[in-house]
């Protein structure tokens, strides 16, 4: 598990030019211990940029970011993407391994822990060409849980795939997340995955201002068709339509 902080973050693109750009402003919030946090938003708001300044890929321009284990030492990071991104000359398990700094047999035993945890142990030895989308995919998520990370990114990972396909992995994730205790950080625009998923909501406003954290406490585990969650996913949905309405302010409403 992790201990994320950010503080006062910003993000300029173009800084210093006519075409600047100012995609994150005054973010701060803090993340830690066995928590699933998702992220939402409209599009253009931020979110796939807040998530790769935490991840490093981005640098940012102002604030203070900190990342470390929940006992203190560097964190490990995972990170499941959009898409797959797996090798195609790899079987699943040698595309598993790809990722790890150790290839012993404990690793090893590890990746196929988590192939069976997502239904694949049988597909160890298949390619990613004879599997299906939602197939390929819940191999990036074992493959992401397998590095044993502290903190674990996913970037809209079931934006691809078709509503069945998503509920199901929905199911497979929480269940994984359960059993790793894992600090997740989840991007989303789909604010019914993030009330079946999360412990916490930061939304996100035009602008790349936190217009709202809303906490979650439903029990788990959750599925869509559950009369509570639909509720809450209405009320959610109802507060973000209120942001629009309001003319996207900058002020939190409570």
């Amino acid at each position: 598990m992790a201990v994320l902080t950010v503080k006062n973050l910003a993000k300029t693109f173009n800084l210093g030019t006519p075409r600047a750009s100012r995609v994150l402003d005054d973010i701060t919030f803090e993340v830690r211990g066995q928590t699933f946090v998702s992220i939402v938003g409209p599009s253009g708001c931020g979110k796939s940029t807040l998530l790769n300044i935490i991840s490093g890929v981005e640098e940012h321009t102002s604030g203070e970011i900190s990342l470390t284990s929940d006992e203190g030492r560097p964190a490990r990071m995972g990170y499941v993407f959009q898409d797959p991104r797996l090798l195609p000359w790899r079987s699943v398990l040698r595309n598993m391994m790809y990722v790890q700094d150790d290839q012993g047999e404990a690793t090893v035993a590890r990746a196929r822990r988590y192939l069976d945890m997502v239904g694949l142990a049988k597909n160890a030895d298949f390619y990613p060409g004879q599997l299906s989308g939602g197939m390929q995919q819940r191999v990036g998520i074992a493959r992401a849980f397998a590095v044993e990370p502290d903190l674990l990114l996913m970037d809209e990972p079931f934006s691809h795939l078709d509503a069945i396909t998503a509920r199901g992995l929905r199911a497979q994730l929480q269940d994984i997340w359960a059993q790793s205790k894992k600090t997740v950080v989840f991007v989303t625009h789909d604010v019914v995955e993030a009330v079946e998923l999360s412990d916490r909501i930061i939304v996100l406003q035009p602008g790349g201002r936190i217009y709202e954290d809303i906490g979650i406490d439903l029990p788990r585990p959750r599925r869509q068709t559950d009369p509570t969650v639909a509720t809450l996913q209405a009320e959610v949905l109802a507060r973000l339509e209120a942001m629009k309405e309001l003319g996207r302010t900058t002020e939190p409403v409570a």
